[in-house]
């Protein structure tokens, strides 16, 4: 009986325990609960100041607000941003690409994507030729300009005449007249050529 004893008492301690332990945790829950669910006030120390900001200028009209939007090309943006990224010579004549395409009714990527076919933007080309395009080089003869200004005036002149006016409008339509021996090579210089338009999106 004895064991019996210590067993039962010992177990109606812990039952007590416990029950005194949930009865504890439960109430402190509670109380952190309502702690919680009211909104805390801590005021404003004194002495702490403010300065308010208005989202208008005080010398605008009460009831007037004036917005400019202005629109522009982004093509030739477009264009200098590419040929900068690449270190090309060409950097900056992205206006000039673009006036003068619009002028030959070329697609304005064209001319740029030509030169980065030919001589990476206008980096490898025969000495003091000004021709990025390789326009008009063949054989020992090579074509030589002033300026790139006036090597794309010329060029595009060419392209409209020769090319897009005999229906030749496509990078694959072009390569055969422009640079024969591409065929031969699986048509290289379209595929470049394309491939540069298109990153010229």
């Amino acid at each position: 009986m004895d064991t019996g004893r210590k067993f039962l008492l010992s177990n109606m301690g812990l039952a007590c325990s416990w029950y005194l332990a949930a009865v504890a945790t439960l109430t402190f829950a509670l109380i952190f609960l309502v702690y919680l669910s009211f909104p805390q006030y801590m005021g404003t120390p004194r002495g702490t100041t403010y300065q308010v900001y208005r989202a208008l200028p005080a010398n605008i009209d009460d009831n007037t607000l004036g917005v400019t939007i202005g629109k522009g090309d982004a093509r030739a943006l477009i264009i200098d941003n590419y040929l900068k990224s690449r270190k090309s010579p060409l950097y900056g004549l992205g206006e000039t690409f673009v006036a003068t395409a619009d002028r030959y009714g070329l697609d304005y990527r064209l001319l740029p994507a030509i030169a980065m076919q030919e001589s990476n933007g206008g980096k490898i080309l025969p000495h003091e030729s000004y021709n990025p395009f390789g326009y008009g080089i063949y054989g020992g003869k090579v074509m030589r300009f002033d300026s790139f200004e006036s090597a794309i005036e010329r060029v595009a002149q060419g392209l409209k005449k020769d090319y897009i006016d005999q229906g030749l409008q496509t990078p694959e339509e072009i390569m055969p007249k422009y640079t024969p021996p591409s065929l031969q090579k699986g048509g290289a210089w379209a595929i470049g050529v394309s491939s540069f338009m298109e990153e010229l999106m």
